[in-house]
């Protein structure tokens, strides 16, 4: 029976910039889609590159493929980072989100404004649990595929408990 480790999580706003970008693009791969599209229209701006000269209107479609290809996928990063901006000044970072119960049974989770009761906000048992991330900031808990947690105090604790209790193929070390 392993010692059960007890967590507040107060979250800054770099923490929490840290763990979207990291939740989009690591965890999500959201990144594939605008490099997809990118290399589409690159390779046809490329055809009509080869036709300047051949075909009358070329070089200007050429031109515009290649700057939809570019300009595109950078107002999607433009805006991610933006709406991240925008939504850490709502949440008033820093400010305490949860508090996290690590123990044989599962993972307890009391959200904001309910850390000092007894009753639990949610409960997950450890083979319910997705996946974890370790990186060198922070430790990210999948409870489900989109949804997560975050303990960026007392790491090496929870990773340490977190190794002792899950199999090693829900666990990934990025440090």
């Amino acid at each position: 029976m392993s010692q059960p480790i007890s967590v507040s999580i107060t979250m800054d706003a770099a923490s929490f910039h840290k763990f979207r970008s990291f939740d989009l693009f690591r965890h999500q791969k959201r990144w594939r889609r605008p490099l997809t599209f990118t290399a589409i229209l690159l390779v046809f701006s490329c055809i009509c590159l080869s036709q300047v000269g051949v075909r009358e209107g070329a070089a200007l479609l050429a031109v515009v493929l290649a700057v939809v290809a570019l300009g595109l996928p950078a107002v999607y990063f433009y805006t991610f980072f933006r709406d991240l901006r925008t939504t850490i000044k709502k949440l008033g970072l820093p400010r305490p989100f949860y508090r996290l119960r690590f123990d044989d049974t599962g993972l307890a989770v009391w959200m904001a404004g309910e850390q000092d009761r007894p009753e639990l906000s949610h409960q997950y048992p450890w083979q319910e649990l997705h996946i974890a991330y370790r990186t060198p900031d922070a430790v990210y808990l999948y409870v489900q595929q989109t949804q997560a947690y975050l303990v960026n105090d007392s790491q090496d604790a929870v990773w340490a408990f977190l190794s002792s209790t899950l199999p090693a193929a829900r666990l990934r070390d990025l440090r």
